[in-house]
């Protein structure tokens, strides 16, 4: 019997010692990415200083950009997906695997160029999902698992995305999707939950770190202050020339949306547009929409009404080009893949670019 016990106990103490050495495992990964994070700030400020010389923005677009009549709503933008991922290991698709299906495990695996290179290579659009831990703003995918990336701490990312901004004043406005992450939050006791006062945080991080560079939605209003759906249709978007060196935060519509609205309805105080999905496209806010599913149809049809709609090319890390066509049939301004220059593991044989070989292109 006691021997039996015994036995028990290693087995118990070795499942213990296994987990804790896992935790640690990936926790030293996200550890080294942070580090690596910020080194790469570090050496951008000499980049910039002593070797950098700017990219003609007319590689990246197919028209004038100083055509006052080419608004925001007039072009489209070819964005990365999850763009701050990096491939990460395969003991986290593994759990992801266990924990959802080993199809979702497979579609993990594939990592992004730092920004600055997805910028430098024409990259206008992107998707960032941030999550609050420990009372710092974080971007990761899936906790624990799958929390591997290039730009794991929100901060150093605005200041990395304020760093080309500023070195690139006419590029085209970027246009960056949050999406806040509420999901996996048991695998990491550290995660917070985002509600009012933190999104009020994220609202001034954002004023700090990009401020001039950054276009929000009273710019918009132009000194009227009306509702951002009212404005788009009335008045229609800015032109893409006004807007030349700005960046513009979209809220992934979702929890957070109508938390980051009641902070001030007018929303002449915030600094995210907050996005809504087709069902929310008669509420006042209503400017951006996500529409991920390609319907060239519903799609055309809110692109008609004045919306700027985002779209997904592909989804699973497959690539399908019947459903490519159709997105660009449809007349989304964002088109979203994961097939994109901005990919650091990819076959440049496989990479996608909008039509003429470009990365933005005026919407026909």
């Amino acid at each position: 019997m006691l021997k039996t016990l015994k036995i028990i106990l290693i087995v118990i103490f070795g499942f213990v010692a296994l987990f804790l050495l896992i935790l640690s495992y990936f926790s030293l990964i996200r550890m080294n990415d942070i580090r690596l994070q910020n080194r790469h700030l570090r050496r951008l400020a000499d980049y910039y200083a002593l070797e950098h010389v700017p990219e003609d923005e007319s590689t990246w677009i197919d028209f004038d950009v100083s055509d006052p009549t080419l608004t925001l709503h007039d072009i489209r933008l070819l964005a990365t997906h999850n763009s701050y991922k990096k491939t990460g290991p395969a003991l986290g698709r593994l759990f992801v695997g266990l924990g959802e299906n080993f199809d979702e495990a497979r579609s993990l695996r594939y990592g992004y160029q730092t920004l600055t290179a997805q910028f430098e290579n024409g990259i206008r659009s992107m998707e960032w999902d941030v999550r609050l831990r420990n009372g710092q703003f974080e971007i990761t995918h899936v906790p624990l698992v799958d929390n591997s990336g290039i730009a794991p701490v929100l901060e150093p990312a605005l200041q990395e995305l304020r760093l080309f901004s500023e070195h690139h004043p006419d590029h085209i406005p970027i246009i960056i999707l949050f999406e806040i992450k509420y999901d996996w939050m048991v695998l990491d006791p550290l995660l917070e939950n985002i509600g009012t006062d933190e999104l009020l945080a994220l609202d001034l991080l954002l004023e700090d770190v990009l401020g001039q560079h950054l276009f929000r939605p009273s710019d918009l209003f132009d000194g009227n202050v009306t509702s951002l759906r009212e404005t788009i249709q009335n008045d229609g978007w800015p032109s893409v020339h006004s807007l030349l060196g700005k960046v513009i935060i979209v809220l992934h519509p979702g929890r957070p949306t109508q938390p980051y609205v009641d902070l001030d309805p007018s929303l002449m105080s915030q600094a995210m547009f907050p996005g809504v999905h087709a069902s929310g496209t008669s509420d006042d806010h209503a400017a951006f929409v996500v529409h991920n599913s390609v319907d060239i149809e519903a799609i055309g049809n809110l692109v008609d009404e004045g919306f700027i709609v985002r779209t997904r090319i592909d989804s699973g890390l497959v690539f399908n080009q019947q459903r490519f066509d159709d997105a660009l049939a449809s007349g989304a301004q964002i088109l979203t893949s994961d097939f994109t220059i901005g990919r650091s593991d990819l076959d440049p044989a496989l990479m996608i670019t909008l039509p003429g070989n470009k990365t933005v292109i005026r919407r026909d």
